[in-house]
């Protein structure tokens, strides 16, 4: 069940939306106050916080071991791992890049920093550059789980953001982030590197979620820059992308068109219009989607011309926003 309150935090505000299930209900308890002011500048930007939705967590034997891991050239690129493991066990070894896992489900008991640590849903285990590690299932479990492979520019990128000032690269030194709110943010933008979605959403998921990493877990977390209006910034944003709607614009092209870094400008949309850029875009989308339906065009043809991917991914927001699906908008 899902659950929404809107509550103000000085010029923000914040939705929170938590989905309610008694796995999950009641993690979400009050921050040490000295870190609330990185978190709820780099988890409310967006204006949603949650949880994962509840994985299996008992023991599940059979099926076999499949994993896919292709790279995504969101935020400069990176690689990205979906992975359920039954058997298969990684024998100790590095990576160049960061490891951040999610798990989705079962559990796994990994080696790293001296010992095994068992994580479990909603888990996140993070690794600095450099760490050996290896490891896989808990015994009669599968691990089932999403994992980043961020460079150390990617990090320091989003640490920067977050303070809008130079930063060194972050450090994680806790054996496993038990973080909810954290675990939801990754997933997201984990599906939405692997869904067909616009850059502007991939690379906004993909850094709030880095961002929360960051400013809640990292060893060093960086001071949180304060809100200011940026009223001519975040305008040049919209009318870009009301100009523009079908164009798959970057986070990065963006932000530049603002004069703002792409974290900053995010947060002060939101503040401004309610809505995240991505979710602006959208609805740009299906108001031109509307306009080419009404002089004429099949639905297809008007889901390719304003930038959706296929027809099905048109009639989903179009029902979303309007209501109504485009077949039914075409026989009123």
């Amino acid at each position: 069940m899902r659950g929404a309150k809107r509550r103000p935090l000085g010029d923000i505000v914040v939705d929170d939306i938590v989905e309610e299930d008694p796995v999950h209900r009641g993690l979400s308890g009050p921050m040490i106050p000295g870190r609330r002011r990185a978190v709820l500048y780099a988890c409310a930007v967006w204006g949603y916080t949650g949880v994962v939705p509840p994985p299996e967590r008992r023991p599940i034997a059979g099926g076999r071991d499949e994993a896919r891991l292709w790279r995504v050239d969101t935020l400069g690129g990176l690689e990205v791992l979906r992975a359920r493991y039954v058997e298969f066990t990684f024998p100790p070894h590095t990576h160049e890049e960061f490891m951040i896992a999610v798990t989705e489900g079962g559990a796994a008991l990994p080696t790293y920093r001296g010992g095994a640590h068992r994580v479990g849903p909603s888990d996140v285990l993070v690794l600095n550059p450099g760490e050996v590690h290896g490891g896989g299932p808990a015994r009669g479990y599968i691990w089932q789980y999403r994992a980043f492979y961020p460079g150390a520019g990617l990090m320091r990128r989003a640490g920067r953001e977050i303070a809008d000032a130079a930063r060194d690269v972050p450090q994680f030194t806790a054996e496993v982030v038990r973080d909810p709110h954290v675990a939801a943010l990754l997933r997201r933008a984990h599906v939405a590197l692997e869904e067909p979605r616009s850059a502007l959403e991939r690379g906004a998921r993909l850094l709030q979620a880095l961002a929360c990493l960051i400013a809640r877990h990292a060893s060093d977390r960086p001071p949180a820059r304060r809100i200011a209006p940026e009223h001519r910034a975040v305008e040049r944003a919209r009318q870009y992308l009301e100009a523009l709607p079908a164009e798959n614009v970057t986070l990065e092209t963006l932000a530049r068109e603002a004069g703002l870094s792409a974290f900053h400008l995010c947060r002060v949309f939101r503040q401004r219009f309610g809505l995240s850029p991505h979710a602006y875009q959208t609805i740009a989308r299906v108001r031109l989607a509307k306009a080419l339906l009404t002089r004429g065009l099949a639905i297809s043809q008007a889901a390719a011309e304003a930038g959706f991917y296929d027809q099905p991914h048109l009639t989903r927001h179009f029902k979303r926003i309007l209501g109504v699906t485009p077949g039914r908008f075409l026989t009123r």
